[in-house]
Formats: structure tokens, C-alpha cells, sequence
């Protein structure tokens, strides 16, 4: 064997070449090295359990987390809506299991209801649906379509019996929201007095006509609504509120005062 070349014999550590050095290499602690690797073959033994085991333990676990819906809570306060109602919009779109409800699609389908103003839905574990309903709140009704609500838009409505109580508005569609705006107006100045509007209308020309809940008729015109409104109160403070029972209309399209027509006047009309 020539000298300087490195034999490696069976069994035996490294061999060095003859007249260097050699080191002592560190023993490895096999039995430290398998007590370590007792503490993770056990996790992975049970991850492959798990795994194995998932073809037959998902299965079951999905069809108990989509079970069908065992329960439905419906909150909210209903006036012109009925429960039985919101429960027949409900059951239309239940067929599915719980985790497949389509949520957005059932809000969607609960909104389209004219007195549903917003729906919002939640699931609650493990099979109920929670259900929460606020209602349109009507102002006044709209012609002969529905109702307004407090924004001015349009709600159409095929009953409108349940709004008989309400004041009537009519005028352009366009002009509806203009129209709620000066409605609340106008009620507010006239609440004051103890007066409340039973009908607010706006011709093709633009013409306004109110009419009070006891009958008087206020015949504003096209312009300034708001100032001539205002000029009436004041005729109303000081003279009219004592004969009002007297009075069957008031024209207010003068630029210096307002025109009164008597009940008194009105019957001798008549006669004559």
C-alpha cells in the first residue's frame, strides 16, 4: 500500500494518514436520538389515522353540519305586513341543507316584497335560521300606486286599504320626492295650530292644492308655496282660527293677502 493513501476498514472509524493527527470524533448518543424521536412518532402516527380514516368520518360530519332547517325565528314588528306572509317567502327557499342556504339570495327574494324595507339573516347551530324583518314605514299614499315612504320614493302596493289613514299626495312621479319634502313642511307649520293635511296635490301647471283634514281647502298656486303658506298662518293666528268653522276655502294667490269663501256664503250660493 503506498504510503499517504486512506484505507477504510470494515467496522473500524476513519484511518488517517500515517503521521498526521488524529481527532477524536464525538459518539453520537443513539439512545438520546430515539427517546427525542418518540415524541413526534407518535402525532404522526395519529395524522395517519386521521387521514385514512377521512373518507369515512367527513362524509358523516358533512351530512350532520347540513342537515335540513329545523327551525326559523322571525323578528320584527309588522303593521301593514303579515308573519304569515315573511313565513311563505321563507319556505319557498328552504329546500336546501343549512350550510347550502344561499342567504343573499333569500334576502334578496324577502326584499323584493314591497313592505319589506330590509331583511337580514343569520344561521345560528346547529339548524336554526334567524330572521329579522324591518318594515316599510309608509308617510303618505301616492295616487293611485301605492305609498310613500319618509325619503319620497315609491312603493307600489296592490291593497292600498290599509293606508286609509294616511294623506293623500298626487302629482308627477318625477316630483315625489320634492313633494314628501314639502309635505313635511307644510305639516309641521300646521300641526302647530292643531290643523293636519288630509291632501296634497300638484296639477300639470304646477299648481298647488291642499286640502285640511276638516274640510277647508287652501288653494296655494304655483310659487312660493312656502311664503304664502306662512303669510297664512299668521292670517290664521289673528282672524281666522276664531271663525274657522265658518270658512269653506281660503285662496292664497295674492301677493298682500288671502281670499276667504264662508260656509254662510256657499249656502246662499246655492239657494239663489
Amino acid at each position: 500500500m503506498k504510503s499517504g493513501s486512506v484505507k477504510r476498514i470494515p467496522g473500524q472509524g476513519r484511518v488517517t494518514p500515517r503521521g498526521a493527527t488524529r481527532k477524536s470524533q464525538p459518539r453520537k448518543d443513539w439512545g438520546a436520538m430515539l427517546r427525542g424521536g418518540r415524541r413526534w412518532i407518535g402525532p404522526v402516527l395519529l395524522v395517519g389515522v386521521l387521514i385514512g380514516a377521512g373518507g369515512w368520518l367527513i362524509e358523516p360530519i358533512s351530512g350532520w353540519l347540513n342537515r335540513p332547517v329545523a327551525e326559523v325565528s322571525v323578528e320584527g314588528t309588522f303593521r301593514y305586513l303579515s308573519r304569515k306572509r315573511i313565513e311563505t317567502l321563507l319556505s319557498d327557499q328552504l329546500g336546501e341543507g343549512f350550510l347550502q342556504l344561499d342567504l343573499a339570495a333569500i334576502k334578496e327574494a324577502l326584499e323584493a316584497e314591497p313592505w319589506v324595507a330590509q331583511a337580514a339573516l343569520t344561521r345560528r347551530w346547529p339548524d336554526l335560521l334567524h330572521v329579522k324583518i324591518i318594515e316599510e314605514e309608509p308617510i303618505a299614499r301616492w295616487g293611485e300606486i301605492g305609498f310613500l315612504d319618509r325619503g319620497g320614493d315609491i312603493i307600489a302596493v296592490d291593497d292600498q286599504s290599509a293606508l286609509a289613514h294616511l294623506p293623500l299626495l298626487a302629482g308627477s312621479d318625477a316630483d315625489a320626492v320634492a313633494m314628501m319634502e314639502r309635505y313635511q313642511d307644510l305639516a309641521q307649520m300646521l300641526r302647530h295650530r292643531g290643523l293636519s293635511i288630509q291632501s296634497l296635490r300638484s296639477d300639470r301647471k304646477n299648481a298647488w292644492r291642499l286640502t285640511l283634514s276638516d274640510g277647508v281647502a287652501l288653494v296655494i298656486g304655483r310659487d312660493q308655496v312656502l311664503e304664502k303658506m306662512q303669510r297664512f298662518a299668521t292670517v290664521y293666528d289673528r282672524q281666522l282660527s276664531e271663525r274657522w268653522d265658518d270658512i269653506e276655502q281660503v285662496d292664497l294667490r295674492y301677493h298682500n293677502g288671502v281670499a276667504v269663501a264662508w260656509k254662510a256664503q256657499q249656502e246662499e250660493a246655492e239657494t239663489q
